[in-house]
């Protein structure tokens, strides 16, 4: 008689199964054959071995941060000392005369900070939600929420301003992803009909509005909108049926939408709104 095979590790939800199952037993989910196994090693060697979907996202927005620190030269702390905005603009931040044909902003200005204590806040409370809805939901679905919780936060931001102001002032940053996140929580919550959604609902919008009133510059209207949505996401995705039949698109889906944010920071670096706007920079210099 040969020796035992080995129980195998579901790379998602990290539960033992045994040798011979082809689905882990925890989360439903169908065991990776070994080619597939192999890359998950890889990524977790990588990544590392906790979350390393919401690692790879952070690793996008600290490169487009890196990006913007090469472009403009400066180190800003925020508050009163920001990137310029011929800077901010030519990676692919929103707002503006200049870029309302210019659509894909909307996903750009996701992974775009004002400074260091902007990406510092909104990456510490995208790592640790992100981790949590990873191990919830699975690493496509947890990224997805915060992709186009974000996406949605601009859009709900864009027609504010629109109604409210008659135009849209620069803006950026992954605040309405990460409001997302929180709502998520909330949407999760109420899925599972566990009373306290209601107070985390409560709890979460007034701290939304707290920080408006609090800091000069905060999007309110972006973090709601994100907020919203990710209600709306956290609850679908915590009802979704045939969760592991479905895990092979949601994959796909949130490769697409990752290449599609290499691809509208690239077409932000070649927009001309960023040249006019240092050109008139230049004048004020």
């Amino acid at each position: 008689m040969g020796p035992p095979m080995p129980a195998r590790v579901c790379p998602y939800c990290r539960e033992l199964n045994g040798a011979a199952e082809t689905r882990c037993y925890r989360c439903g989910r169908r065991l990776p054959g070994p080619l597939l196994e192999g890359t998950f090693r890889l990524a977790r060697e990588v990544l590392g071995v906790d979350a390393p979907v919401t690692r790879l996202v952070l690793g996008l927005e600290l490169l487009v941060f890196a990006l913007l620190v090469a472009a403009d030269r400066r180190f800003p702390l925020g508050f009163n000392d920001s990137f310029r905005a011929s800077t901010l603009l030519r990676l692919g931040a929103l707002g503006g005369a200049f870029t309302s044909d210019e659509p894909y902003r909307l996903l750009s200005a996701v992974f775009v900070h004002m400074g260091v204590l902007h990406v510092g806040m909104n990456m510490w409370m995208f790592t640790d939600l992100g981790s949590r809805l990873e191990r919830e939901l699975g690493g496509s679905r947890a990224a997805l929420i915060f992709l186009l919780s974000g996406v949605l936060g601009f859009v709900a931001s864009g027609f504010w301003y629109a109604y409210s102001m008659g135009f849209s002032p620069l803006t950026a940053g992954a605040s309405g992803g990460v409001f997302g996140q929180i709502g998520a929580e909330v949407g999760i919550l109420r899925a599972r009909r566990d009373p306290e959604w209601r107070r985390s609902l409560m709890r979460n919008v007034l701290y939304a509005l707290l920080l408006s009133f609090a800091l000069r510059g905060v999007n309110t209207a972006a973090h709601l909108g994100g907020f919203a949505a990710g209600i709306a996401f956290g609850f679908l995705f915590e009802v979704e049926r045939r969760r592991s039949r479905l895990e092979l698109w949601w994959r796909v889906l949130t490769g697409l939408v990752l290449v599609l944010v290499v691809a509208s920071v690239l077409l932000s670096a070649h927009s001309t709104a960023w040249q006019v706007m240092r050109a008139r920079e230049l004048v004020y210099e």
